[in-house]
């Protein structure tokens, strides 16, 4: 076989692979396109509510758990306590009072503020901001939920109509809308 046919030859078989590679490279990015993992979102159940949640937040309440440092169970109380410990650990450090400044040489400022790393972390204050939000929202359901009930103990429902009355707009007269 001459050297130029076998060049030729090469070509086209490497076209060929390239072309199916392409070819299965697309159908994969159209079925992954067409893919939605509904019941693969983390979060605390399978309520369209959380999963709204955790894609608004772009968190899930497990992730937001473990960034808080806390457990399902845990009250406000305590959620609150780490949220505040987690996010004053990452703050800038106060400025430096004025008349300390003046007492220290220059050098040694310099000196002390080159070999000290900066603790804070805007990044990480906003991870944990986000986190506390996310509790929140989780438990704001749950609250109105439990005060809704507490009004609702108060009276039952019928207590206090005449025997055989109906609800406005319910009744034999003909008040509903039909």
């Amino acid at each position: 076989m001459s050297s130029p046919r076998a060049m030729a030859e090469m070509v086209v078989m490497g076209i060929r692979v390239f072309g199916k590679a392409l070819s299965a490279a697309g159908k994969q990015a159209v079925a992954n396109a067409k893919y939605k993992p509904d019941a693969a979102v983390v979060g605390s159940g399978s309520s369209k509510s959380g999963n709204r949640l955790t894609n608004d937040l772009q968190l899930s309440i497990d992730e937001a758990r473990l960034i808080l440092n806390v457990k399902k169970d845990d009250p406000m109380e305590v959620i609150q306590k780490n949220y505040d410990h987690i996010f004053k650990a990452n703050s800038p450090p106060p400025p430096p009072a004025a008349d300390a400044t003046a007492a220290t040489a220059p050098r040694a400022q310099a000196r002390a503020a080159k070999s000290k790393a900066p603790t804070n972390s805007h990044y990480l204050q906003s991870k944990v901001y986000r986190a506390l939000e996310r509790i929140k929202a989780e438990h704001a359901p749950a609250e109105a939920e439990g005060a809704a009930a507490a009004a609702g103990e108060g009276a039952a429902p019928g207590e206090g109509a005449a025997p055989g009355a109906t609800a406005p707009g319910t009744g034999a007269s003909g008040g509903g809308v039909a």
